[in-house]
């Protein structure tokens, strides 16, 4: 009995100065599909920007216009570049994300710039251009 008793102090708590385990990240995902959700865009680059540290993440869509972002907790804002033309005719707002949270929300759908009465909104900072492997556009 003595050495159980050796071994527990009354009043002193019990600190674990181990390892902690990683932060729990929330995940922010999507689409992007044409007007009236007909076809999904695959190969489009959609970025999220922690509106917070103004950290930046990347990713082009996959076969089926998603994507996915794995971020810490905060409030983002999502980004998808257009190409010229282009309007998004329906994004996501400003989202907050807490640890675990799964928002899969993050949709876009684009649009060509007619007739949308000038209710879409154009992406903050340069437009990309990407090269389909056709040559120089012809003038």
């Amino acid at each position: 009995m003595i050495g159980m008793a050796a071994g527990c102090r009354r009043g002193v708590p019990v600190v674990d100065l181990g390892p902690r385990p990683a932060e729990a990240h929330g995940t922010i995902s999507g689409t992007v599909r044409g007007p009236g959700n007909s076809s999904s865009i695959q190969g489009r680059v959609v970025e999220v920007v922690n509106l917070d540290t103004n950290e930046r993440q990347s990713v082009t869509t996959n076969n089926a216009g998603g994507f996915t972002f794995k971020v810490k907790p905060g409030k983002y804002r999502v980004e998808l570049t257009l190409l010229e033309g282009e309007t998004i005719l329906k994004g996501p707002g400003v989202m907050n994300v807490n640890q675990s949270d799964v928002d899969a929300h993050a949709d876009f759908i684009v649009g060509s710039g007619k007739g949308t009465g000038g209710a879409a909104a154009r992406p903050r900072g340069p437009a990309y251009r990407m090269d389909l492997g056709l040559g120089q556009p012809m003038a």
